[in-house]
């Protein structure tokens, strides 16, 4: 899960429906944002349209990562807000 050191940077949106969606490996990212491996809880930065990491089983995550060796599926756990005119 990210840290973080200013709360008030980061909004609560306990109700989002976007925050449920399960992704599949290879498929286009609905949001900018952390997603995390819904089997080992990896985690990985992914932007809107791009493809998220392809990887079909989490054995090949990283050889360091501890994890409970499943089909990889991907949840949005922290968004990305892009706000217009900010750089």
């Amino acid at each position: 899960m990210p840290n973080y050191k200013d709360p008030t940077v980061f909004g609560h949106r306990p109700t989002d429906p976007n925050f449920d969606k399960i992704c599949e490996p290879g498929q286009a990212t609905p949001f900018s944002g952390i997603y995390q491996c819904t089997s080992c809880t990896f985690e990985v930065v992914s932007t809107q349209g791009h493809p998220l990491p392809p990887t079909k089983t989490c054995t090949a995550h990283s050889t360091s990562w501890k994890c409970k060796h499943g089909l990889v599926r991907w949840r949005l756990v922290a968004a990305a807000i892009h706000v217009s005119g900010n750089a």
